[in-house]
Order: structure tokens, then sequence, then C-alpha cells
């Protein structure tokens, strides 16, 4: 690795970039039901389609100000943030994980956990086509994921456990608090999301994942009290909080689990 290194590393922040500009139309569409492959990129105020020396990541959006190069409309700066946040994550994967097996299911899992995090952001919705195709691909990797405890089968059956568990948990907690307050508390965006953390993650990156996205939830709901009144729901809804939790899981849970075991069971 070293040999080829800047040059790997420039190549994998590049590529990042370019894919963060698919993930852009991702998180704008998909929601929204429209496909991610047709029409091309256009300005979604004058609909004139983007050409490409205008759609280069991050540089076309400097080159013009922020701005449409037909109507001026101003362009958020989320979509160079985006690319460049999608850029770093693999670099930072690539640069701890090397290439190995590891690397290319973690960018998977990363990438999409951004898409979701945004979608979730702007529409409250965590689109089928990231959460259920995520099971399905966390499912068909499973044999190769390093991430999920065991060897072969016992990969295939740590996968299959996680996807019931994820899925399971949030369904039940939402059922049972419907029950109780009379109210709606999880979305099946959530439950469908928390069957692909179990699907690559398996059960105790599901129990990570929970864990952690109701901690930090809590407290920045405690924070946000003041606001007028407003509920974490109006806020952030859950997913943003899931989606960082779960890419902390997905590359610490092994570790984590095999510490708590060792604490548990000091002598075996």
């Amino acid at each position: 690795m070293t040999f080829f290194e800047p040059f790997t590393t420039i190549f994998v922040l590049l590529f990042g970039l370019v894919i963060g500009s698919f993930l852009n139309v991702c998180i704008l569409r998909l929601p929204l039901g429209q496909s991610i492959v047709h029409p091309r990129s256009r300005c979604p105020q004058c609909k004139r389609p983007i050409a490409w020396y205008q759609n280069i990541p991050v540089l076309s959006w400097v080159a013009l100000r922020g701005k449409c190069a037909s109507c001026s409309t101003k362009i958020s700066v989320r979509y160079p943030a985006i690319e460049l946040a999608s850029g770093v994550i693999l670099v930072v994967l690539w640069r701890w994980l090397g290439p190995n097996v590891e690397f290319p299911i973690a960018a998977l899992f990363a990438l999409s956990m951004l898409v979701l995090f945004f979608t979730d952001w702007d529409h409250q919705l965590l689109p089928d086509a990231i959460t259920l195709t995520g099971v399905a691909m966390g499912l068909a990797l499973a044999w190769f994921n390093p991430y999920l405890h065991g060897e072969g089968w016992g990969r295939v059956w740590s996968s299959l456990a996680g996807a019931i568990l994820g899925a399971g948990l949030l369904w039940g907690f939402g059922a049972a608090y419907g029950k109780l307050r009379g109210v709606e508390a999880m979305g099946m965006g959530d439950v469908k999301m928390m069957g692909m953390v179990g699907a690559f993650a398996g059960p105790f990156g599901v129990l990570m994942t929970i864990f952690a996205a109701s901690l930090v939830g809590a407290v920045v709901g405690v924070a946000l009290i003041p606001l007028r009144g407003r509920t974490l729901q109006d806020t952030l809804p859950f997913g943003c909080f899931l989606a960082p939790a779960a890419m902390a899981a997905l590359l610490t849970s092994q570790r984590v689990a095999a510490a708590y075991l060792a604490i548990l069971l000091p002598n075996s």
C-alpha cells in the first residue's frame, strides 16, 4: 500500500467525490419516488439540464459561486458538503482498513447511512430503495463480511439473526409505545433501516446502535426542550441518530463485544 501512496488515497478521494455527487441525486429524488438515472441532473428551479463541466464535484459549485449558471438561483452549500463528506469517509476508511474486503463493505454501508441521514432529515423518510436493498445486500455479502461474528455459515446466521433482531426490536418498541401512549412512536422506515444494520453488523451491532442512538437522542432531546416547545421529532428524526451510531457499531462492535465478554467471563 505504501508503494502506491499518495496516489491511491487521491484516487479514493476523487472517487468519493464523484460518488457523493450521485448520492446528492439519491437524496433529492428517492424520497419523491423519482428515477435516479433519468432525467440527468438539472436545476431544481429553472429545470435546465446541467452540463457535465458544470457538474464537477465541489469545483463547479465554487466556480459558479454557488449559483445556477442559467437562472442564478442559489445552490445549497450542502451539495458540495455531501460530496466532500463522501470523499472524506472513503479516505478515512481506506487509510484505516486498507485494500481488503473490509473496505468495500464498510464503504457501501457508510455511504448508505449518509443517504439515509439526509433523506430522514429532509422528509422524515427512509427509502426502501436503500433500506430493503441494504438488507438484501447485507445477507448476500454475509459470507465474506468480517464485521459479523464467526466464519462462513456462522456469519450468514449472524447476519440473519441481526436483521431479525434489528427490525424486531424497533418494531416491538414502537408497538409497545403506541399501545401505551396511543401515538405512533416508530415509523416502518426505522424498522427496515435496523434490519439493514443487523444484516451488516449482526446482533451485537444492533444492540450497540440502538443504545448509542437512544442515548445521544435523549441528550439532544433534553437540550432542545427550550426551543419553543418543539419536540425532538420536529427537529431531528430518529434515523439521523441511527445512521452515525450504526456506522460506529459496524466498525467497533466486534471489539466492544470481545472486551465485554472478557470482563464478564474473565476465565473463559
